[in-house]
């Protein structure tokens, strides 16, 4: 677990989950009183999580889940020791998994294979510190204000945040998994998706207009409009060769050959990308999702 300051009073805790690096991040910002917790991470990290909170000297108050997936909101639970009355922040179509988590981990196990078990099983959470989002709602606490973006496509209860005075979009899986040490993003097409609002999603948050983007997966970058724009421009790359390719009813591996020939960027960190083995298994689940999202299409 590595925690460092990236704005003033902007905290990136790295999770490390497995002992895989630059894969997992939670945020963590200073509202002036009290500490605002955006995602969870996995399970597994959950005494990681509790520890980069008790460092920063301040109880939590707000956590901000951008969606009930595993990976995002697994040890969230964890922070009720810390402050009994901490809020959670959910989208409503999610609310019902914070407390009954069964509901989702025998799915995600089978959807994540090895990654999913090394995630392990998410915390329950009271139901009692569980708030409901509405979309385009602006949460005031201390310093800080939260703007609610409900983000559908990845998974129809996505939700992203942008956070002042820093200008800062938490965009969860809502635009892709930035590998900063190759300076690729891998789409977040996984199952079950819906294309057309993944695409609307992502326009929506470049009219936002925000400066940082803070990944989950897994940094916090500048030149927010630019990237958001570039994935733009390669998921309609992706999205050409997954249609042909459901239609000539090829395999994913097929379809990942294609676009190494196609993208660009692609093609100049494929080697790379192969030798990350979480990085890679979240990238086959991407085209494997969008590929059976095109074949769902035509039936």
């Amino acid at each position: 677990m590595r925690t460092k300051e990236v704005l003033s009073g902007v905290y990136k805790v790295d999770l490390e989950p497995g002992g895989f690096s630059d894969l997992v991040s939670v945020y963590i910002v200073d509202s002036g009183i009290g500490l605002l917790v955006f995602e969870g991470g996995p399970s597994c990290s959950q005494s990681d999580l509790t520890m980069a909170v008790r460092s920063l000297g301040k109880p939590p108050t707000h956590v901000f889940l951008t969606h009930v997936h595993i990976d995002h909101y697994g040890a969230a639970g964890a922070l009720v020791e810390l402050n009994h009355d901490v809020q959670y922040y959910v989208h409503p179509r999610g609310a019902k998994v914070l407390p009954n988590p069964d509901i989702i981990w025998a799915p995600a196990k089978e959807a994540m294979g090895w990654l999913g078990e090394l995630y392990g099983r998410p915390l329950e959470i009271p139901q009692k510190n569980i708030k409901v989002t509405e979309d385009g709602e602006e949460i005031q606490i201390g310093d800080v204000s939260v703007e609610v973006i409900h983000t559908p496509g990845h998974a129809s209860h996505h939700q992203s945040f942008l956070v002042r005075p820093w200008d800062m979009l938490v965009v969860g899986d809502a635009a892709g998994i930035y590998v900063r040490s190759l300076d690729y993003i891998i789409p977040t097409t996984m199952e079950p998706l819906r294309l057309d609002l993944y695409i609307e999603s992502i326009r929506r948050l470049l009219d936002m207009g925000p400066r940082y983007i803070a990944y989950t997966h897994h940094d916090l970058v500048g030149d927010a409009a630019g990237l958001l724009s570039r994935h733009l421009s390669q998921i309609e790359i992706w999205s050409k060769a997954a249609e042909e390719a459901a239609r000539e009813r090829l395999t994913p591996a097929e379809l990942e050959g294609i676009l190494v020939e196609r993208d660009q960027s692609l093609r100049r960190v494929y080697s790379d990308l192969k030798g990350l083995r979480a990085h890679y298994h979240l990238f086959q689940m991407a085209i494997s999702g969008l590929l059976n999202y095109y074949r769902n299409l035509g039936k």
